[in-house]
């Protein structure tokens, strides 16, 4: 206990507990560390959570009066993992709606006592929208001179996600709020009768290596794809179109409306998982002797809200006060922070008397705004359309087939290229493999590699990924009409060409001899067995095969492509030549196709394997003067020859 003698002490004392001593942003929850991901059952996260309950005040879903609550867990058996989006969420927790900001008395001398520390905490159980409502109240409370009674909790506790199902008040896909990648130490993914921890912190590897060793010294699973969920509540354009939509309706009579409506109950605001207005107050104890001065949760909604010392009320209605509120959430927020103050969780909606919901009242606006004027969205070319997964095949022991149905029909040359979002680890460019036939239907092959690409090989039938695209430049197909052709593929060269002669045999009257030269390590390396050996059975188009495999199930010689060469009988001057393969290949092959006397203008070169971003603006495709994913990926050599970097004669 400490006495003060002066009115200037007591003010030092007030700035000393308010303002840490180092006011930048020292997280615990930043790690650099590997991502792991780990298997769990119902019964091992039962004994991760009791060993929990050892070290910290494990707050939890917990079922209570026939209705799920968030609180102190007495009993690990009462964790409830999978609950519905109208939970309240765990701001009080970070952010609680009584907090005793300190203590005083007042006998002679004015005394104060400092609030305890916050105590070590875990949430555990948040849904993805109320982890970004913790990166907003970070934002916002961290923002200019930090908050630090919310900074002492929030340091002092970890958090552990669980993914969801949305509601029909939810809206969270609108906003990217339904799927999240940092921001939490473990996150809980639902697969099948098992769960996979996700790791996100150094913290939260610590938490399984001190209270789940067995988990943590399991084998690593591999990283599971994060899915768009459906949500039947939904804004009708781009997120990003907020602020200019906001940005003229001040005026709208829309708020008027709403005003007429709402009651001013403020459930909408304290509900909401990121708001944080505040009023402090000092309570006096009924001696009129000590208090304590308390932070307690307000609301813009409620009429004295914004009452200010002579009596005015600069926001005196309430259509201001709901207009103030929608602002406040779409525009001057984003202003600040480049991002919604809102999570689509919908438990303002859910829980309005008035039947208010930000989705209606953002589309009717939307509905009167001339189109043109939010044609533009920030972002939206690198910004993915869902794609729904109709069949996978495995075709080989590494690669799976992938047909996806896309909200569109679209056009593209053979050879062109897409780019597949995992949200949380990101996208890579993979070759269609489908004819260019307009529909809606496409198909790709994904070799299992790294983190993403083994992502993807979790994905399973209906579930949905990301797709930008198509992009790129593909085979000259109108040019090659009337001519013969000659196709050369190595390895996963053979995706590209597939697409390309598929488009082909659509119209086989259209061209003349047709041979495919295709190799790969072994029989079993060989894509896409059935629709060689088909091709090869038809007579359309003359199949010759290589395979470096000695006694191969086909009973073909233990050769590379380039022997395939010898007793080739094609006319140069009619022929053009696709070759679709390694580097190391092109080094081989070109030099064999001018012996043939092909024109340089007439060997077409895949140089796939340099795309990245799709929209030429990234720089790590470009060679020289070319820039891959924009002029190409599909070229004529006599346009690269001189490019060392991307094949050498």
């Amino acid at each position: 206990m400490i006495k003060y003698r002066s009115v200037y002490e007591i003010f030092l004392f007030v700035v000393l507990i308010f303002v840490p001593a180092d006011l930048s942003r020292t997280t615990q929850h930043d790690s650099q560390d590997e991502t792991l991901w780990l298997a769990m059952n119902q019964a091992e996260i039962l004994r991760f959570a009791r060993a929990l309950m050892q070290s910290y005040d494990l707050v939890a879903p917990r079922r209570k009066k026939g209705r799920i609550t968030l609180g102190t867990l007495s009993d690990a058996a009462d964790l409830e993992l999978e609950f519905p989006p109208s939970v309240h969420s765990p701001k009080k927790f970070l952010f609680p709606h009584w907090d005793e900001l300190f203590r005083f008395k007042l006998d002679g001398n004015v005394l104060l006592e400092a609030e305890s520390a916050a105590p070590p905490r875990i949430i555990f159980g948040m849904h993805p929208c109320d982890l970004h409502a913790v990166k907003i109240l970070d934002d916002c409370l961290f923002e200019g001179e930090t908050d630090s009674a919310y900074r002492a909790k929030r340091e002092a506790t970890l958090l552990i996600g669980v993914d969801c199902v949305p509601d029909d008040h939810c809206f969270c896909t609108s906003l990217g709020t339904d799927r999240i990648s940092s921001g939490f130490d473990l996150f809980f993914h639902r697969r099948d009768d098992k769960y996979l921890v996700q790791t996100g912190s150094a913290q939260g590897r610590q938490l399984l290596a001190d209270h789940a060793p067995e988990t943590m010294a399991g084998s690593h699973e591999a990283p599971l794809a994060l899915q768009v969920k459906q949500c039947s509540s939904h804004l009708q354009f781009p997120t990003e179109s907020l602020p200019l939509l906001m940005k003229d309706a001040y005026e709208d009579p829309i708020w008027k409306k709403l005003g007429q409506d709402c009651l001013g109950c403020g459930s909408c605001t304290l509900l909401c998982p990121s708001c944080y207005c505040f009023n402090v107050q000092d309570k006096l104890e009924l001696d009129l002797k000590e208090g304590q001065r308390v932070r307690t949760w307000d609301s813009c909604q409620f009429d004295q809200f914004a009452k200010v010392n002579n009596g005015d009320n600069f926001r005196s209605s309430q259509s201001d006060r709901q207009r103030h509120r929608f602002y406040r959430k779409y525009k001057y927020l984003w202003d600040q922070h480049q991002r919604t103050a809102c999570v689509g969780c919908g438990r303002c909606s859910r829980e309005c008397l008035a039947k208010i919901k930000p989705t209606e009242v953002l589309n009717e606006l939307f509905s009167q705004t001339p189109q043109q004027q939010l044609a533009t969205s920030p972002g939206s070319e690198y910004q993915p359309q869902m794609a729904k997964v109709e069949r996978i095949e495995a075709i080989s022991a590494e690669d799976r087939l992938f047909r996806l149905r896309v909200p569109n029909n679209f056009s593209f040359q053979p050879g062109s290229f897409l780019q597949i979002s995992v949200f949380g680890l990101g996208e890579a460019p993979f070759s269609i493999a489908s004819p260019s036939d307009d529909s809606n239907e496409i198909e790709l092959v994904v070799r299992r590699a790294g983190a993403l690409t083994q992502a993807l090989h979790r994905v399973r039938t209906g579930d949905s990924i990301g797709i930008r695209g198509p992009f790129g430049n593909g085979y000259p197909v109108d040019k090659m009409q009337g001519k013969d052709l000659l196709l050369i593929a190595g390895g996963r060269g053979l995706i590209a060409l597939r697409s390309l002669m598929l488009s082909l045999l659509a119209q086989r009257d259209n061209y003349g001899r047709i041979t495919l030269l295709c190799g790969a390590r072994s029989i079993e390396s060989l894509l896409f067995h059935e629709d060689l050996l088909e091709w090869h059975h038809s007579g359309l188009i003359d199949c010759r095969f290589a395979v470096n495999e000695q006694n191969n199930s086909w009973g073909i010689p233990a050769v590379d492509v380039s022997y395939l060469f010898r007793d080739l009988d094609i006319n140069a001057s009619r022929t053009i030549a696709a070759v679709s393969g390694p580097a190391e290949m092109y080094r081989q092959i070109n030099p064999l196709l001018f012996r043939l006397g092909l024109a340089d203008e007439d060997i077409y070169l895949n140089l796939e394997r340099h795309m990245k971003c799709g929209l030429g603006k990234c720089g790590k495709c470009r060679i020289n003067n070319i820039c891959v994913c924009e002029c190409g990926p599909i070229f004529p050599y006599s346009s690269v020859k001189h490019l060392a970097e991307a094949i050498e004669r």
